[in-house]
Protein backbone atom coordinates (compact mmCIF):
# COMPACT_ATOMS: atom_id res chain seq x y z
CA UNK A 1 0.00 0.00 0.00
CA UNK A 2 2.86 2.39 0.72
CA UNK A 3 4.18 1.96 -2.81
CA UNK A 4 0.75 2.66 -4.27
CA UNK A 5 0.38 5.79 -2.15
CA UNK A 6 3.80 7.02 -3.22
CA UNK A 7 2.90 6.33 -6.81
CA UNK A 8 -0.34 8.31 -6.66
CA UNK A 9 1.45 11.16 -4.88
CA UNK A 10 4.15 11.18 -7.56
CA UNK A 11 1.68 11.36 -10.43
CA UNK A 12 -0.77 13.71 -8.73
CA UNK A 13 1.68 16.22 -7.27
CA UNK A 14 1.11 18.82 -10.02
CA UNK A 15 -2.65 18.55 -9.64
CA UNK A 16 -2.38 18.95 -5.87
CA UNK A 17 -0.36 22.13 -6.30
CA UNK A 18 -3.15 23.53 -8.47
CA UNK A 19 -6.04 22.82 -6.08
CA UNK A 20 -8.03 26.05 -5.94
CA UNK A 21 -7.16 27.05 -9.51
CA UNK A 22 -9.98 25.40 -11.47
CA UNK A 23 -8.55 25.42 -14.99
CA UNK A 24 -4.99 24.51 -14.05
CA UNK A 25 -6.16 21.84 -11.63
CA UNK A 26 -8.19 19.93 -14.22
CA UNK A 27 -5.54 20.30 -16.90
CA UNK A 28 -2.87 18.96 -14.54
CA UNK A 29 -5.15 16.23 -13.17
CA UNK A 30 -5.94 14.96 -16.66
CA UNK A 31 -2.26 15.09 -17.61
CA UNK A 32 -1.37 13.22 -14.41
CA UNK A 33 -3.89 10.48 -15.18
CA UNK A 34 -2.57 10.17 -18.74
CA UNK A 35 1.03 10.00 -17.53
CA UNK A 36 0.11 7.33 -14.99
CA UNK A 37 -1.55 5.24 -17.70
CA UNK A 38 1.34 5.69 -20.10
CA UNK A 39 3.70 4.47 -17.40
CA UNK A 40 1.53 1.67 -16.04
CA UNK A 41 0.20 0.30 -19.34
CA UNK A 42 3.24 1.17 -21.44
CA UNK A 43 1.18 2.96 -24.10
CA UNK A 44 1.66 6.07 -26.18
CA UNK A 45 -0.47 9.22 -26.13
CA UNK A 46 -1.97 8.27 -29.51
CA UNK A 47 -3.47 5.15 -27.89
CA UNK A 48 -5.23 7.09 -25.13
CA UNK A 49 -8.87 6.80 -26.25
CA UNK A 50 -11.26 5.93 -23.43
CA UNK A 51 -12.20 2.69 -25.20
CA UNK A 52 -8.57 1.61 -25.57
CA UNK A 53 -7.73 2.53 -21.98
CA UNK A 54 -10.77 0.63 -20.75
CA UNK A 55 -9.86 -2.41 -22.83
CA UNK A 56 -6.26 -2.45 -21.58
CA UNK A 57 -7.21 -1.99 -17.93
CA UNK A 58 -9.65 -4.88 -18.09
CA UNK A 59 -7.16 -7.10 -19.96
CA UNK A 60 -4.52 -6.45 -17.31
CA UNK A 61 -6.76 -7.30 -14.37
CA UNK A 62 -8.53 -4.13 -13.23
CA UNK A 63 -12.05 -4.72 -11.98
CA UNK A 64 -15.00 -3.45 -13.98
CA UNK A 65 -15.80 -0.99 -11.17
CA UNK A 66 -12.28 0.45 -11.00
CA UNK A 67 -12.15 0.68 -14.77
CA UNK A 68 -15.46 2.54 -14.79
CA UNK A 69 -14.26 4.95 -12.08
CA UNK A 70 -11.08 5.73 -14.01
CA UNK A 71 -12.88 6.38 -17.30
CA UNK A 72 -15.49 8.52 -15.51
CA UNK A 73 -12.71 10.53 -13.87
CA UNK A 74 -11.10 11.19 -17.26
CA UNK A 75 -14.48 12.32 -18.61
CA UNK A 76 -15.00 14.49 -15.53
CA UNK A 77 -11.66 16.23 -16.18
CA UNK A 78 -12.63 16.96 -19.77
CA UNK A 79 -16.08 18.21 -18.75
CA UNK A 80 -14.83 20.29 -15.81
CA UNK A 81 -12.49 22.33 -17.99
CA UNK A 82 -15.57 23.88 -19.61
CA UNK A 83 -17.80 24.26 -16.56
CA UNK A 84 -17.36 25.96 -13.20
CA UNK A 85 -16.58 23.80 -10.18
CA UNK A 86 -16.25 24.40 -6.48
CA UNK A 87 -13.11 23.87 -4.43
CA UNK A 88 -14.84 20.93 -2.75
CA UNK A 89 -15.50 19.41 -6.20
CA UNK A 90 -11.82 19.71 -7.05
CA UNK A 91 -10.86 18.12 -3.73
CA UNK A 92 -13.29 15.25 -4.35
CA UNK A 93 -11.89 14.66 -7.84
CA UNK A 94 -8.35 14.74 -6.45
CA UNK A 95 -9.25 12.16 -3.80
CA UNK A 96 -11.01 10.00 -6.42
CA UNK A 97 -7.91 10.12 -8.62
CA UNK A 98 -5.67 9.07 -5.74
CA UNK A 99 -8.03 6.24 -4.81
CA UNK A 100 -8.41 4.92 -8.35
CA UNK A 101 -4.65 5.02 -9.04
CA UNK A 102 -4.06 3.04 -5.84
CA UNK A 103 -6.78 0.54 -6.80
CA UNK A 104 -5.41 0.05 -10.31
CA UNK A 105 -1.92 -0.41 -8.93
CA UNK A 106 -3.11 -3.13 -6.54
CA UNK A 107 -5.28 -4.86 -9.12
CA UNK A 108 -2.76 -4.93 -11.95
CA UNK A 109 -0.16 -6.55 -9.66
CA UNK A 110 -2.38 -9.52 -8.89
Amino acid sequence: MKTANRLSKKFLSAAKKNLGNHDQFYISLEKSLHNYLKSKLNIQTAEMSKDRVSELLLQRGATVETNKEFVELLASCEFARYTPSSDSGMQQDFEKASKVINEIDKQLKR
